[in-house]
């Protein structure tokens, strides 16, 4: 009896595992939308692509998809319902905004797909500059006045997959998450000044070692 339970444990375990897959560059999520992070979490799209109107632009070198004009024909959906997600290709890409102008949303593709994830993107700022008029004859100012400019600056986000929660890949950041990791916590801390990539390579090692499992 004890044997038949045994088995029936084990069967019940290996069909678990076989509903899911490990999450990470090579997964293909299922092609829709998605409304929430559980739904990403269990691989399923709450909308097809055919519930969808709009025009889409895809930009897979810059990991970027925009859909201008973007709604739904269920004419019962609000249309402000805001996606949480798209499967495109096989390929998952996060919302980042909505770009009122110019009327399109604007999602992200994953740089680095696991347990952490990274986006990157660029945003859009204030700057404000001091110019100064200076005299020729002394190279002294005589004139000086502020200037606001625009200027774009590049983003980077990690998405702690499991939870679903999104922070800057700076190295506080990076040590809450991989606390359970004492050797890569360490190499981390002993770093003089890690550079963005020292930092993400510790985000690979991080999803090497950790992988996570999502739903087909």
């Amino acid at each position: 009896m004890k044997n038949f339970l045994f088995s029936i444990t084990v069967l019940l375990a290996c069909c678990s595992l076989d509903a899911q897959t490990v999450f990470n560059a090579e997964y293909k999520l299922p092609d829709g939308i998605y409304f929430s992070h559980a739904a990403v979490l269990a691989a399923q799209p709450d909308l097809g692509w055919e519930a969808i109107d709009g025009e889409m632009v895809q930009m897979p070198e810059d990991f970027k998809v925009q859909i201008g004009s973007y709604g739904y024909r269920d004419g019962s959906l609000d249309p402000d319902l805001i996606p949480y997600a798209i499967g495109l290709d096989g390929q998952p890409y996060f919302f980042l905004r909505k770009n009122i102008p110019r009327d399109f949303y604007e999602f992200s593709g994953l740089r680095v797909a696991g347990t952490l994830s990274v986006i990157t993107y660029d945003t859009t700022v204030q700057v404000r500059t001091l110019m100064k008029a200076y005299n020729p004859a002394n190279g002294q100012p005589f004139r000086e006045a502020w200037v606001e400019r625009t200027k774009k600056l590049p983003v980077t986000k990690i998405i702690d997959l499991p939870s679903g929660k999104r922070t800057s890949l700076t190295r506080p950041n990076l040590l809450a998450l991989i606390g359970d990791d004492k050797e890569l916590t360490k190499a981390l801390t002993d770093l003089p000044d890690p550079t963005p990539d020292l930092l993400l390579r510790a985000v690979k090692l991080y999803d090497d070692r950790y992988p996570f499992l999502i739903g087909k």
